[in-house]
């Protein structure tokens, strides 16, 4: 039963993928999706059970998203060859990079963190839909050593808004990575301009696939696929600010699993492949998703889609969150840490000197 609930990202993307493809106002499904989960998941409890599955179909099901995916932007193309109006390109716009980023990039995400290579490929390609195949290196490399540190970019500030968040982080991701691969090559005393540096790669798929829909389409076309793919980034951002913010650890300190928010409400935990289930995925990010604990003793704010959308509203979200984050200090940090949330109270405005 639990191979089957994996079903349920395939279906969004095919439903996305049907409603792009079909046009008018079906354009929008994607995007409807979002409030849908959220709203549902409002009357839900957290999910602490625990998968039972073998490796064997635990991969089967993480490629068998990969099918829909190509449907999904299969339905892109088809859509922007027609005869659109605006409103019905608004809704293909928006569908495409929500559910390519919230429900697509999770499977990318969770092949790169494998070991085998195939795996990490495949994962780096399809992320290249949003221009995000350059991003594993510093995700793995930067975000999993310093997470919830000050030297974690991926973290945001106590009282940062996501506004803020997204134009600090997104140019980061591209920077920091290419930053990587060419010491990587400095250490060899190579030159980092070659056809083994795996950003140069990366950005080559990307030209591909714009030329690819400025070729068969036209140029508007791939110029649609740019916006998709900026408005995607910005989504995995938002993602990131959801999981992180405001959470405290002293560099160089082991991580533990108080250091990420979890969001394991059952529909979250299903759509992201169990990205929510976040606390032990840091402290050992090789576990595949189907072996991840729920954990009860964590901060556990709510439906991961919900919290998205508070995103969208930093008054909101900050008086919501301010209360987790309170429990988080007072429950979960050690003293380091404790000294740190309280000078990062102050600078958020929270309380006085």
């Amino acid at each position: 039963m639990d191979y089957l609930k994996y079903l349920l990202p395939a279906g969004f993307l095919f439903i996305s993928g049907a409603g792009v493809i079909t046009g008018g106002i079906t354009s929008w499904l994607g995007v409807l999706l979002f409030p849908v989960v959220a709203f549902i998941e409002y009357f839900l409890k957290d999910d602490f059970s625990v998968r039972k599955m073998r490796d064997s179909g635990a991969t089967f099901m993480l490629y068998f998203q990969l099918i829909p995916w190509v449907f999904l932007w299969y339905a892109l193309w088809v859509f922007l060859g027609s005869d659109y109006t605006w409103f019905a390109w608004t809704g293909a716009v928006l569908s495409t990079a929500l559910i390519t980023a919230a429900v697509g990039l999770p499977v990318a995400h969770e092949l790169f963190h494998r070991i085998e290579g195939i795996s990490r490929f495949t994962g780096n390609l399809f992320a290249v839909t949003l221009m995000a195949g350059d991003v594993e290196l510093e995700h793995r490399m930067g975000h999993h050593i310093e997470t919830s540190s000050l030297l974690d970019i991926d973290t945001p500030f106590r009282g940062e808004s996501s506004y803020a968040f997204i134009p600090r982080l997104l140019p980061y991701f591209h920077k920091a990575s290419w930053q990587m691969e060419k010491n990587r090559f400095v250490s060899k005393g190579q030159n980092h301009w070659s056809l083994g540096n795996r950003i140069l790669w990366a950005w080559f798929a990307y030209v591909v696939l714009l030329s690819f829909f400025a070729l068969t389409v036209s140029l508007s076309a791939a110029l649609t696929v740019l916006l998709i793919s900026i408005i995607g980034q910005c989504i995995v951002c938002l993602f990131s600010y959801v999981q992180h913010y405001g959470l405290i650890r002293v560099p160089g300190t082991p991580i533990e699993k108080r250091h990420a928010l979890n969001h394991i409400r059952p529909l979250s935990r299903l759509l992201t492949f169990e990205i929510v289930t976040h606390s032990q995925h840091h402290t050992n990010p090789t576990v595949p998703y189907h072996q991840l604990t729920p954990y009860e003793d964590v901060i556990r704010p709510g439906s991961a889609y919900g919290y998205f959308l508070l995103t969208l509203i930093p008054p909101l979200w900050h008086k919501k969150m301010r209360k987790h984050l309170q429990e988080w200090d007072e429950k979960y940090a050690s003293n380091d840490e404790l000294t740190l949330a309280k000078e990062a109270n102050i600078k958020a405005g929270w309380v006085s000197s």
